[in-house]
């Protein structure tokens, strides 16, 4: 699995994205990672996550009220590729990635530089400047540029969401 800390990078083939924190990997983080992974396969694309180094909502917080992750970087990274990633996109949760305009991030980030064909999100993923993107901009938009979305339902466990 190839692993990009940075967000200096291009990717050289097209991909199937699954996009999110994925602080736990939990059973809802494993969906969406799998309808990537299963996107890339039925439409010949690499299977690949965006995700972050760190928790981005320490960023807002003062350094006592910062929360520890649930699971390391590389405790997460191994995670996602027994479910099936071949490029992982981590880079720290900084400017100006986290300062960019949800809909330049889908544009410059995911479709530019990571050449996005089929996106996958959880039905809340949040994203962008001020967390101003949701599920219902990125379909819109990819589907203005020509990308597919997929965006996994809430999973149930027990009749209740796991989140």
């Amino acid at each position: 699995m190839q692993i990009i800390t940075s967000t200096n990078f291009i990717s050289e083939t097209p991909t199937a994205v699954a996009l999110g924190t994925f602080d736990g990997v939990h059973l809802g983080h494993r969906a969406v990672i799998l309808a990537a992974v299963e996107a890339a396969e039925k439409e010949r694309l690499c299977p690949a996550v965006f995700t972050f180094s760190e928790l981005p909502k320490n960023a807002f917080l003062p350094p006592e009220k910062r929360v520890w992750p649930l699971l390391s970087l590389n405790e997460k990274l191994r995670l996602m590729e027994e479910i099936g990633a071949k490029l992982v996109v981590a880079p720290p949760f900084a400017a100006p990635l986290r300062d960019m305009p949800a809909e330049d991030f889908i544009r410059e980030t995911l479709i530019g530089k990571l050449a996005a064909k089929h996106i996958v999100c959880g039905f809340d993923h949040r994203f962008g400047a001020n967390a101003a993107g949701d599920a219902e901009l990125l379909t819109r938009v990819c589907r203005e540029e020509g990308v597919s979305v997929t965006v996994v339902p809430p999973v149930m466990r027990g009749g209740i969401c796991v989140s």
